[in-house]
């Protein structure tokens, strides 16, 4: 499941990401408990509907040098999502064969400021998955292929 940012938001307007925000130590208790309040926030996802399966790698954003934890969890399907209008406007599946295909992934050369630089990204279903979305996406293929 993944989201299209809302054009409302102040960064990365109409980008594909997965739910997710800082840690607030005062209000989570771990940054388990992080990801499962955004994805309440974000998309209306009961934290008690979610088996929780673990993290997957930390990934270090390029432009602000964040780090992300993704984690992993499975949620009743078919779910009914409540996109937080001001963050999202579109929640969307992807089956993993279709990121698993040959064609799916791919790399492209993109104009950053007058800099050709080489992205990696999955374009599928008319959505381009790119940045620290694509390599989220990417380690969790990774780790599934490594379980199989």
């Amino acid at each position: 499941m993944a989201t299209r940012r809302s054009n409302l938001m102040p960064h990365h307007q109409g980008q594909i990401a997965f739910p997710g925000g800082r840690h607030h130590p005062d209000a989570d208790a771990d940054l388990a408990a992080t990801a499962l309040r955004e994805a309440q926030e974000e998309i209306g996802l009961d934290p008690a509907d979610v088996h929780l399966l673990g993290p997957l790698d930390d990934i270090e954003t390029v432009a602000t040098r964040f780090v992300i934890t993704p984690f992993v969890g499975v949620a009743p399907h078919p779910y009914d999502f409540r996109p937080s209008p001001d963050e999202v406007d579109l929640i969307f599946t992807v089956p993993l064969g279709r990121l698993e295909a040959p064609d799916a992934l791919r790399r492209e050369l993109w104009d950053f400021g007058g800099r050709k630089v080489p992205i990696d990204v999955y374009a599928v279903d008319g959505h381009v998955i790119w940045g620290a979305t694509q390599r989220i996406t990417q380690n969790l293929l990774a780790v599934l292929g490594d379980l199989s």
